[in-house]
């Protein structure tokens, strides 16, 4: 009974913990190439997702060394505090305004010195942002984390933010160009960076490179567009498909899966690797499952049905 009772309050004890007020700044920016939000904190916990460098984060908790925060797409999520930046509301208004290089490459570094010998900072992957410095050196440009520590990019791993927003093309080839650069990427639940992507977190990464904003989640993502059939003869590149099961009027119970049209009786899809699988037997890598639901995207930016533009929505970061 005695080491009962001790369970139950150490397990009290716990939960007060967790929903230990925090003091501290009330805004935090991702400062790590992405960071992992979990349900609990808990390195066992499972992810929810993964916010890239640059994301505004809203902190809410704590608990030792993890901090609750409200992500753009995540409510009451935890991750670590080495992941972040703490700034107040003026900080985090002034790391909104300031001008940004967004990373095109998709896999490198930041270093301290403009020389690739010298001392690495940080990895540096697709997508991630950077305050831009006033300093250059030939093939080289200076850069500053969310933290404020000074660092150097290699000038053609970066783009200017705004002149890249202006360059998105959101077009069914730029679609799948963009998603077979992805091919073998290994899936991972809440993954949602260039490293590792769930079937979500693919389809809203590559719509992002195309300028467009997708929802996070495969069952908010089924709500957004035009509701396209099931046909070949109709279906476009880049259409989403959805794969779960309906309720008995028709309506969406659970959805488990998304995938993006390829065309030609095909899918291209984050499933144990981001991969290209057939609609039909005859195909290679046949996927049997039958959809519950097409949806169009292209066509249906910022026009209130649930997709935003890039332009309309910088504060995504």
């Amino acid at each position: 009974m005695k080491r009962f009772l001790l369970l139950v309050f150490l397990g009290c004890a716990a939960l007060g913990a967790r929903a230990q007020s925090w003091d501290g700044p009330q805004w935090a920016v991702v400062n790590s190439s992405s960071c992992f939000l979990r349900l609990k904190p808990d390195y066992e916990s499972g992810n929810e997702t993964q916010c890239l460098m640059g994301t505004v984060l809203r902190v809410k908790g704590a608990e030792r060394y993890w901090r609750l925060v409200d992500a753009p797409d995540y409510k009451d999520v935890w991750t670590t505090q080495l992941n972040v930046a703490f700034m107040d509301e003026a900080g985090k208004d002034a790391w909104i305004a300031a001008p940004k290089y967004i990373c095109v490459a998709e896999y490198s570094h930041l270093f301290e010195e403009p020389s690739t010998l010298s001392g690495r900072v940080c990895d540096f992957t697709m997508a991630d942002l950077v305050r831009k410095g006033a300093e250059s050196r030939p093939g080289w440009v200076q850069v500053f984390l969310p933290s404020g520590r000074a660092c150097w990019a290699r000038a053609y791993d970066v783009m200017d933010f705004e002149e890249w927003v202006r360059s998105r093309e959101a077009s069914e080839a730029v679609l799948l160009a963009t998603a077979r650069r992805l091919l073998g990427t290994p899936y991972m639940w809440g993954g949602a960076s260039i490293k590792h992507f769930d079937c979500s977190g693919f389809t809203q990464f590559v719509y992002r490179q195309s300028g467009i904003v997708l929802p996070r989640n495969a069952r908010e993502q089924i709500y957004t567009g035009e509701e396209v059939p099931y046909d070949f003869d109709k279906m476009r590149p880049g259409d989403l498909l959805f794969y779960g099961t309906l309720n008995p009027d028709g309506k969406p119970r659970v959805v488990s899966h998304v995938a993006m049209y390829y065309g030609d009786r095909k899918i291209i899809h984050s499933s144990q690797v981001v991969r290209i699988s057939s609609l039909t037997p005859d195909g290679e890598d046949y996927y049997e499952r039958q959809p519950i639901a097409v949806r169009r995207i292209l066509g249906h930016v910022d026009d209130g049905s649930g997709i935003r533009s890039v332009a309309a929505r910088p504060w995504y970061y």
